[in-house]
């Protein structure tokens, strides 16, 4: 341990007790201040997370349950901080990742969180594409980080062509998933290569470089292969690999909620003004001929709007696709590029509930609402649609 108390005190090992103590005091006093609301938010997303499976996946949860999945590290040192305190630090080597398999156990928590989450998003909306693919691409990581753990544990050979080759599956699975899925990236025929038609930064380069990025920190676990001496315990390689994944993690967010938010404005769903379908004339002078204003108006084509099947399902439009390419290579882009719509749930304003009457069947119908910070009971379900009741989180006090 290069960086602790020691140079204080003697008992430089209670001071991260002490640092817990005082964060989780923090967080869970129930007390109105220090950002009441946004703490109890918080505090009940993670029970949510915890329960995944039991609750309708919202925006909040998947998107936390992700970046748990890159805090692998952290959740890893859960059993070490506890291990080291209940043998009083007499034999530190005996809470390491060659001794425990309860800390590879932690380390596969996010990967099933994830997972149950796939498996609820499958039980609500019937939709084999995306939700079943989803739960795989989370089940191979599940058993990276098993076998990555057991190769730690027996230090034998046998273990090292399952942890490769789930890694290499992972690590694909995961790449491929971020850029096409996550990231509606992959357009050959987009104005940009590659990228897609609506982007929301203005410079082409940062999603190119951003797509480097994802795909090469994907292949971090390649260290583990190399350094093969260092792979039962080394605490530099596996800081350097989690701090990593990371960084990683902090870009795949920032391309993430702009491919959401990209969504919504095509959708119509964040906008300032809507257009309308048609062209207003604009006053004109006295002296013009108002037959020939009517000829102009007459020749000038209609502003395309999204159809009802676009807005309901969250598909977001592909201009000049359909004509660039063949049919069925252009509905197969359409279902990537929508696909990170279905990874939640979207809520329901207390007002629509009653207002919503018929909806077509076999829709995971995404409204227009927000993820505000209130909480929510599981759902009812009635066929493939999912009425929801939410309250606020101070009437549940």
């Amino acid at each position: 341990m290069w960086l602790n108390f020691m140079m204080i005190n003697d008992a430089y090992i209670y001071w991260p007790v002490i640092l817990i103590g005082v964060t989780v005091i923090v967080l869970f006093l129930p007390v109105r201040t220090l950002y009441h609301h946004s703490r109890k938010w918080w505090a009940y997303s993670n029970w949510r997370l915890l329960l995944a499976g039991l609750y309708p996946v919202e925006f909040r949860d998947f998107f936390l349950g992700d970046m748990y999945c890159s805090q692998t590290y952290a959740m890893g040192n859960i059993e070490l901080f506890f291990c080291l305190y209940a043998k009083h630090w007499s034999d530190p080597q005996q809470c390491n990742s060659s001794h425990s398999r309860l800390l590879g156990f932690f380390t596969c928590l996010p990967g099933i969180w994830r997972a149950l989450q796939c498996l609820r998003r499958y039980a609500d909306t019937r939709n084999a594409f995306p939700h079943l693919l989803n739960f795989g691409k989370y089940m191979f990581t599940v058993l990276y980080y098993c076998t990555l753990s057991l190769y730690r544990i027996d230090k034998v050979s046998s273990f090292e062509a399952p942890f490769i080759t789930f890694a290499l599956l992972n690590a694909v699975y995961c790449s491929v998933w971020d850029l096409a899925m996550d990231w509606s990236l992959g357009n050959p025929h987009a104005k940009n290569p590659m990228l897609r038609e609506v982007l929301a930064f203005r410079k082409p380069w940062v999603y190119y470089v951003g797509m480097v990025i994802d795909v090469v920190v994907r292949f971090n676990w390649i260290f583990y292969a190399i350094f093969r001496k260092d792979i039962q315990h080394s605490a530099v390689l596996s800081f350097a690999v989690a701090l990593s994944e990371v960084g990683r993690r902090g870009v795949w967010t920032i391309f993430r909620v702009e491919n959401e938010h990209c969504t919504n404005v095509l959708l119509f769903r964040a906008s300032r003004d809507v257009p309308l379908p048609y062209e207003v004339p604009k006053p004109q002078a006295p002296s013009a001929q108002p037959e020939e204003a009517m000829q102009l108006q007459d020749h000038q084509p209609l502003a395309p709007i999204p159809t009802i099947g676009d807005t309901e399902q969250g598909t977001p439009p592909t201009p000049g696709l359909s004509v660039r390419s063949p049919r069925g290579l252009a509905r197969v882009g359409t279902l990537l590029a929508a696909a990170h719509a279905q990874d939640f749930q979207r809520k329901r304003r207390p007002g629509e509930l009653h207002s919503t009457s018929i909806t077509r069947e076999g829709l995971d119908t995404p409204d227009d609402s927000t993820d505000e910070e209130e909480g929510s009971r599981p759902s009812s379900e009635g066929g493939n649609v999912i009425v929801e009741e939410y309250r606020d989180d101070d009437d549940r006090e």
